[in-house]
């Protein structure tokens, strides 16, 4: 599918994997250049032997305010924002203790805070901007089990997109964010590698999506380019599940995954 983002500058954060790698090598494609913000230095440094000079390299942590003002400084044009930065912390309220909340929090919600923040006053000079969030299905839509601190953060970025889309419109600057499903990338089959039974694991996370099969990040970043682009320009304020389904239904047996 294509999305003209020619010319266009996108910054995105937890670019070095999963998504937002996925997303980085899609907006690439389409003619954007791509600042990539990790910091991971292994992952970025990858990702720039593959993208080249569509990709401007900034190893920064998205949870520092201070950090990112300093290192961003330079950046005076910008079209798109994509927050992409997260973990996925396990365990119900019992088993998270306070370090891990605020480790959530910062990690998966504050940095699209500060990320948003930074780069507003920019849209709002050029009277433009588009911003993506990525949250999931594990949020305000849908209870998830052992996913507590997870879903609080992501169910804060979806009170948070539609703010921004609120407060903005009609000054240029979209927002919306993306739920997925589970999807393949480094960390879930991290997770599946470290269950009691891989094998199990593996056909317990498929079976939550309608479809049968866990998504593809490509099939994220898809939509990721359409939010970005000029075709979107009337999309604002939309929450997108994009889960195979499993916002509709999943198999009980879910509820075993570890």
């Amino acid at each position: 599918m294509q999305f003209s983002l020619k010319n266009k500058f996108i910054a995105i954060t937890g670019c070095g994997n999963g998504i937002g790698r996925a997303a980085s090598i899609m907006l690439a494609k389409q003619g954007a250049t791509v600042i990539g913000i990790d910091k991971d230095k292994n992952s970025i440094n990858k990702l720039k032997l593959k993208l080249k000079e569509k990709l401007i390299i900034k190893h920064i942590d998205c949870t520092n305010y201070e950090e990112v003002s300093s290192k961003l400084s330079n950046v005076l044009k910008l079209d798109g924002l994509v927050n992409c930065a997260g973990i996925v912390p396990q365990g119900n309220i019992i088993d998270c203790d306070y370090e891990e909340w605020k480790h959530s929090i910062n990690t998966n919600l504050t940095s699209v805070f500060i990320m948003t923040k930074y780069f507003i006053p920019i849209f709002l000079k050029q009277k433009k901007g588009s911003i993506v969030n990525i949250s999931s299905v594990a949020s305000s839509i849908k209870g998830v089990p052992r996913r507590f601190a997870y879903s609080v953060t992501k169910a804060g970025i979806i009170g948070l997109t539609k703010s921004i889309a609120v407060d903005f419109a009609k000054k240029g600057i979209r927002c919306n964010a993306i739920c997925p499903g589970t999807v393949d990338t480094p960390t879930w089959r991290k997770r599946v590698l470290n269950s009691k039974n891989p094998k199990q694991s593996r056909k317990d996370f498929n079976s939550r999506q309608i479809i049968g099969r866990v998504g593809k990040p490509e099939e994220i970043s898809d939509l990721v380019a359409f939010l970005l682009s000029d075709r979107s320009s009337f999309v604002t304020g939309s929450i997108y599940n994009i889960d195979g389904g499993m916002s509709l239904w999943w198999k009980e047996k879910i509820y075993l995954i570890q």
